[in-house]
């Protein structure tokens, strides 16, 4: 029987059965998402529901505005659609598909979520790739191919919303392809067809989310300097130009685009905030404290829960398991050591070695440059990349969201765990040795579970495009002919993402997402704006309609012409947690609530009213 599992099925075989399994298990967790259409979503408010909005919305959009524009949110200045978080290459591939080929903007968020859980199934491919070639007992590469992207702490942005961040294929990617350059290049063989692959994977990637660019880029050029200077082949240019490729060529190609195509780039701060924001970087215990779902617990873990940012919990299976191996080095140190040696002269050892320290790298550039030790204690960070970074070019401090470095830094030490279980099941003779496999997968197993379990039940209802769960709305626009207007001015006014703190007037979840729900409806878009790096001067213009005695005249210009649908909310101005109190600025304070004021200034007719809600007219003069 242990020779079946020793021989190696074919290679698209168990990829297949791999893809298979995956899907099976994608069902599970979410099968109302595809049994029943446009009914469930991940998440309904904060970031999770201005991402379905700018998604739909864009889908929604005339033709005739183009593919790289988008003026669903602030209004009348709009947006270029790399600064929507949408998701940009997925939204123009739907965009055009529903143009030339079948209008799917109906099911757009269906789609959305099609597209974002297939990258399940594309990471289920990429690891497979990986083991297989790697690991003697296929078992392990078939169970760990299918397991470990539940175990990703990439999986945990699609309850926050971050949905396109959920995209675990994306660093695996460039994983594989320094596996390939590597390991090609040490049975010399060609190195053209990774390299072309993970260079074109590596940009489109880009496109869906520029924060994978310098988190892939930090890997990659860790893993191929430590591997090229090591080794001496530094000297040979088919390598350098190889190491360009996978991990510069992607960075450029994506920023030259968003250059180029950018008429609002000279408007946008250049000076970033948030740099070394403490629930931005990584807290160290993140690594140890399981997720509330998981009902298996490490023996040690933090009281207080981590930021959501800094969730990268390394799993059951790789904590136990390094656990026992402690207590095996400690019981006879010389044996193991070894051990050590042999695995390190195996393909699988140098290469896990070298992944490791590549992901250590994202690690320490995860923690920040400055390291909280408790009171006032700091420990600066000399380790962190970004210390040298920022000298080179202070626009990289843009990518402030420090935790996320520590992606590929979960995948090594999880497959580099994978490779060294199979090497010890495959160079040990104690037949007790498959029950402590066994016990390893299963708490693999047991982490995969909980997951599933969470999200299946964590499923929410559609409540931004399915009209049957929006009543109040439904009557309120039964005396609305949205073809008499503009655009919409939601009050609360909210307007985030100029990175301009005395301009950025946070949204009440609530209120927002009825206005994200009124503009999908209307076809509408909103003046309010929950984007990145908007230009400050638009939120200027844009604020001046509640400060002052007029709105700038260059606002009016360009509003001067149809009316402009105004709709308040009475109730978000009652009771002691008020948008206006939760402001942590001055200004924005003042600006919110000076907001229902513009209503009385103005003298502005009522069109509907259902309880609180009510939708104004606005003749701009």
């Amino acid at each position: 029987m242990l020779e079946f599992f020793r021989r190696k099925p074919s290679a698209f075989g168990l990829t297949l059965t791999a893809a298979l399994l995956q899907v099976v298990l994608l069902f599970r967790a979410f099968g109302p998402l595809f049994t029943a259409p446009g009914q469930y979503l991940f998440v309904e408010e904060a970031d999770g529901a201005k991402n379905y909005y700018t998604f739909q919305a864009y889908l929604q959009q005339p033709w005739e505005r183009g593919l790289r524009w988008f003026e669903g949110m602030n209004y009348p200045f709009g947006e270029y659609i790399f600064y929507t978080d949408n998701s940009p290459l997925l939204a123009t591939a739907v965009k055009l598909f529903s143009h030339y080929i079948y209008d799917v903007t109906p099911y757009g968020l269906d789609v959305y979520h099609g597209l974002i859980l297939s990258g399940m199934v594309l990471s289920t491919v990429l690891l497979m790739s990986l083991l297989r070639p790697l690991v003697r007992w296929w078992g392990l590469a078939l169970v760990f191919s299918v397991l470990l992207p539940w175990l990703s702490p990439q999986l945990c942005r699609l309850t926050g919303g971050h949905f396109n961040l959920a995209l675990s294929w994306v660093v695996l990617l460039g994983i594989w392809g320094t596996y390939q350059l590597y390991t090609r290049t040490e049975a010399g063989l060609s190195i053209r067809q990774p390299v072309v692959l993970t260079a074109v994977g590596l940009t489109l990637a880009g496109f869906i989310h520029l924060y994978y660019l310098p988190i892939v880029g930090l890997y990659t050029g860790s893993f191929l300097a430590w591997w090229l200077l090591r080794s001496g082949r530094w000297r040979q240019w088919r390598l350098l130009l190889a190491s360009a490729a996978v991990t510069g060529l992607p960075v450029v190609i994506c920023y030259a685009t968003v250059r180029l195509l950018d008429g609002y780039f000279k408007l946008r701060l250049s000076t970033p905030t948030g740099f070394n924001y403490a629930p931005w970087r990584l807290a160290l215990p993140a690594l140890v404290q399981a997720y509330p779902y998981d009902k298996v617990r490490f023996l040690v873990e933090p009281e207080t829960p981590v930021s959501y940012e800094s969730k990268m919990y390394l799993g059951a299976f790789v904590l136990f398991g390094g656990l026992l191996l402690l207590v095996a080095v400690l019981s006879r140190p010389a044996r193991w050591r070894q051990r050590w040696h042999d695995w390190q002269s195996t393909t699988g050892g140098r290469w896990a070695m070298r992944a490791l320290g590549a992901g250590a790298v994202g690690l320490f550039a995860a923690m920040g440059t400055r390291y909280a030790m408790g009171g006032d204690w700091y420990f600066n960070n000399y380790l962190s990349a970004f210390v040298y970074l920022q000298k080179i070019s202070g626009s990289i401090a843009h990518f402030r969201a420090f935790a996320r470095f520590n992606w590929p830094f979960f995948w090594a030490v999880n497959l580099g765990a994978v490779l060294a279980l199979d090497y010890w099941l495959s160079t040990s003779r104690p037949w007790w040795r498959w029950g402590v496999v066994v016990a390893l997968v299963l708490l693999a197993w047991l982490d995969t579970r909980d997951t599933l379990k969470a999200y299946r039940k964590g499923l929410l209802p559609n409540t931004m495009t399915n009209i049957s769960r929006q009543p109040e709305l439904t009557q309120l626009l039964q005396a609305v002919d949205a073809r008499q207007y503009q655009a919409i001015l939601s009050i609360p006014y909210f307007h985030v993402g100029s990175e301009d703190m005395d301009l950025t007037v946070d949204d009440d979840n609530q209120h927002s997402l009825r206005s994200y729900q009124l503009a999908l409806r209307t076809g509408l878009p909103l003046m309010a704006s929950k984007m990145s790096r908007t230009a400050p001067a638009q939120a200027q213009a844009l604020a001046s309609l509640f400060e002052g005695s007029a709105p700038a005249p260059e606002l009016l210009a360009k509003l001067r012409g149809q009316s402009i649908l105004v709709f308040y909310d009475e109730a978000a101005y009652n009771g002691a947690r008020t948008p206006v109190a939760l402001q942590t600025h001055e200004r924005p304070r003042r600006l919110l609530a000076a907001a229902p004021g513009f209503i009385s200034r103005n003298q502005l007719p009522l069109v509907a009213q259902v309880g609180t809600l009510r939708l104004y007219r606005w003749d701009v003069k």
